[in-house]
């Protein structure tokens, strides 16, 4: 019976009572299925995931068990095809999509709801010219 293993390393912060600790987990075929940080079992900052053949499937922040902050998602040939925005382990703000490694388009999330769509740059330049200057 094949079992996933896990693999943790132990950093405690001097003086704060609460450990951080490095965890591995794999999958049956040994490759790395994901890895990241827990303090008090709950993800927190930078975590990575793996399709089962090794390669990078998605990666970004956590707080609090909750996606937070920007996330990268790729597929099986590890090519980006999205990269998203979160607020409290929902998409909130910005995400840009891509095909064969080119922006084809931009959408807009408010609390897990599609809300706007970019498939124009000028368009998405004149709604979000806060964002390039």
């Amino acid at each position: 019976m094949l079992k996933i293993f896990t693999v943790l390393f132990f950093l405690t912060s001097f003086g704060n009572s609460d450990s951080k600790t490095y965890i591995k987990n794999y999958y049956p075929n040994k490759n790395l299925k994901e890895e990241g940080w827990i303090v008090n079992s709950k993800k927190t900052d930078y975590w990575f995931y793996y399709y089962e053949n090794g390669l990078k499937k998605e990666e970004g922040h956590y707080k609090n068990n909750q996606k937070v902050n920007w996330w990268i998602f790729y597929d099986e040939k590890q090519i980006i095809i999205k990269k998203c925005e979160f607020r409290n382990d929902k998409m909130n703000g910005l995400s840009i999509i891509y095909s064969k490694g080119e922006i084809i388009k931009a959408e807009k999330y408010s609390n897990g709801k599609k809300v706007k769509t970019w498939t124009d740059l000028e368009e998405f330049k004149k709604d979000n010219s806060y964002l390039l200057n």
